[in-house]
């Protein structure tokens, strides 16, 4: 019955759902169509629903859109409408990529694209398809010195190292930056009028390009005079006295770039300029205009967050960037989490007997809420620096304190000897800090070496009587393009003396957190005591290596080995008993450094804890 069923209304029905299966899509997709950038009604509002990238080899499909003004919607924001669509700017992106291509050597390199235009909501998906094609290459570098040929032999020494060499793919940016470090070797050797003429042939048939650089040294040249412009409240002493250079010295850009260092130091003005002024009754001497654009001297700053360590966490700041004028900084900052409060009041004097020199004075009360113990102190650290070259400073500084302990559990007093709990703090260190690095915030270059040395109490009084000895080395290599390798090496120790018999617990050295080997919780790597706290220790080893990898403008990754750990012993370095773990994280990069999210695992977790460890920071952990 059923196959008979089968038989009978077999053929109609699958007509029906054949018809059905071919209209469905013409009705859904009538009013949706190819369409080039002309067909385009122009009185019409357009917006964009997404927009592909294809074909690109070469260079990602992020770089890319990152040349591009047309943006579509993030896949994260839903709930935000559709960006509008301009045919023109997309008709002028469209431009851009082929000069970015033509700007990376990619000379043969086609842009194409479609549309698909959706007239219900008046939607377009945009398709640029890309054929790279093959590269032209610097076949041939020439170098000349038109008028100091004695010149010549020291330019050549300097070909090694241009960033336009034989061989390589052309790029107007290393063709640029040629120049520009063509001119500046020049500049060091005192020519302050020195002139670079480049030329590039482009044989494209061959993909070849031949380029020539010629030089007019001119002749050899010192400071004139400086004058100031810009100044309002701002003495314009405030600005000569931070010139590196003196009238009659000879020519150097790095004097030039040494003095606008110091002067944005002040945090005083928004931009420097440095500029060269004509002096056509003797060429030899180059005359300096200074050009400031000053600041104001009050601000308020508001800042709030999250640490995965400190919880909830926020800060007011005030500071008055002139103090009685001089540059002088007054600093009042309130701060709050649920490991630290505290009320600081700081002042800085730039230009403290000489140039190179900075005097600090902090003061004010904190409390500390520590794993083992809850720490209330008032304290006051004076601090003088000098700034031995760009890359050298030294410091002297000595701290006066009124610490008080509690809240330690008694296993942790049970399982160190005796120590003071509270009394007045005095000590004195000194310190050196070498800093090679290119990025202040997210370096991929150089290297930061830093060694401290502080004696507290004995000849300097107080009721605590140890020293201590930290020194850490960082450091920065561009393994490959936007992948940084980066290491790091941290040792401590510490020791009582003049009769004490045990460092206090807020002093003693502890291992294990965001800013130390993460995947541990804080202070969680060394010994603990009978109630599993930390009670820390005498000697400090901790490591780090790290690849850094930027995938695109603003989001990056991270991938890490940490090690670490304490020992309660002075001077013992405790090699055997290392502790690891590995982890990742995603970072996004901000104006003020990279926020970084990521996942620690130790190796052996302690006693009780996670095997895993969330952590959050704002700038790279090193």
């Amino acid at each position: 019955m059923l196959r008979q069923v089968r038989s009978q209304c077999g053929n109609p029905c699958r007509k029906r759902l054949q018809k059905l299966f071919f209209i469905a899509p013409l009705v859904l997709c009538a009013h949706v169509y190819a369409a080039s950038i002309e067909d385009l009604d122009p009185d019409q509002e357009w917006s964009i629903k997404t927009l592909t990238i294809a074909g690109n080899e070469r260079f990602s499909a992020d770089r890319l859109r990152g040349e591009l003004v047309t943006t579509t919607r993030p896949w994260y924001t839903l709930w935000r409408p559709y960006p509008r669509f301009d045919p023109v700017t997309f008709k002028t992106d469209i431009e851009r990529l082929r000069r970015f291509y033509r700007a990376q050597g990619y000379y043969d390199a086609q842009v194409s694209y479609s549309l698909e235009v959706r007239e219900t909501d008046w939607l377009v998906t945009a398709y640029i398809d890309i054929k790279e094609g093959e590269p032209v290459q610097v076949t041939r570098v020439t170098l000349e010195v038109s008028d100091a040929p004695e010149l010549a032999s020291a330019l050549e020494t300097l070909r090694p190292s241009l960033p336009l060499t034989e061989g390589s793919v052309f790029t107007e940016e290393q063709y640029q930056e040629t120049e520009a470090k063509i001119k500046e070797f020049f500049l060091e050797q005192h020519r302050g009028r020195v002139k670079v003429e480049r030329k590039a042939t482009m044989i494209l048939d061959q993909r070849a390009a031949q380029v020539q650089y010629v030089v007019e040294a001119g002749p050899p040249t010192v400071f004139g005079e400086t004058q100031v412009e810009g100044t309002v409240q701002v003495d314009p002493e405030i600005v000569t006295r931070e010139i590196t250079y003196k009238p009659g010295e000879p020519f150097s850009a790095t004097a030039i770039a040494e003095s606008r260092k110091n002067l944005l130091k002040l945090d005083l003005f928004n931009s420097v300029r440095f500029l060269e002024e004509e002096s056509p009754a003797d060429p030899s001497i180059i005359p300096i205009r200074v050009r400031v654009d000053e600041k104001p001297f009050r601000e308020w700053q508001f800042g709030a967050g999250y640490g995965t360590e400190d919880g909830p966490r926020g800060q007011v700041r005030w500071r008055h960037n002139n103090w009685f004028g001089g540059g002088r900084r007054l600093d009042v900052q309130v701060k709050a989490s649920f490991l630290i409060r505290d009320i600081e009041v700081s002042f800085l004097q730039p230009h403290a007997f000489g140039r190179q020199n900075r005097f600090s004075l902090i003061f004010g009360p904190q409390q500390l809420d520590d794993p083992s113990y809850l720490l209330n102190r008032t304290r006051l650290q004076p601090r003088f620096q000098r700034d031995f070259t760009p890359t050298l400073s030294g410091f002297l500084a000595y701290r006066l304190e009124y610490d008080q302990l509690s809240n330690v559990s008694p296993s942790t007093i049970q399982a160190l000897r005796e120590f003071q709990r509270k009394g007045t703090l005095s000590g004195f260190s000194v310190g050196l800090v070498r800093n090679t690095a290119d990025d202040p915030f997210n370096p991929t270059r150089g290297a930061v070496m830093t060694f401290s040395a502080e004696q507290v109490g004995g000849v300097l009084g107080g009721a605590f009587n140890f020293m201590k000895l930290q020194g850490e080395a960082k450091g920065y290599h561009l393994i490959a393009p936007r992948t940084v390798l980066a290491a790091r090496f941290k040792l401590g120790f510490a020791d009582p003396f003049d009769g004490s018999d045990e460092v206090p617990l807020f002093e003693r050295f502890y291992a294990g957190g965001v800013n130390s080997v993460r995947g541990y919780g804080r202070y969680r790597l060394g010994p603990l005591s009978a109630s599993n706290d930390p009670v820390g220790g005498r000697s400090l080893i901790e490591g780090s290596l790290e690849v850094r990898r930027q995938f695109s403008e603003k989001f990056g990754g991270t991938l890490f080995l940490d090690f670490g750990q304490v020992s309660l012993h002075s001077f013992t370095v405790p090699v055997g008993d290392l502790e690891y773990s590995v982890g990742f994280g995603v970072l996004y990069t901000t104006p003020v450094g990279p926020v970084l999210l990521g996942l620690g695992f130790p190796f052996e977790p302690p006693h009780r804890d996670q095997p895993w460890q969330v952590y959050f920071s704002i700038g790279q952990f090193f």
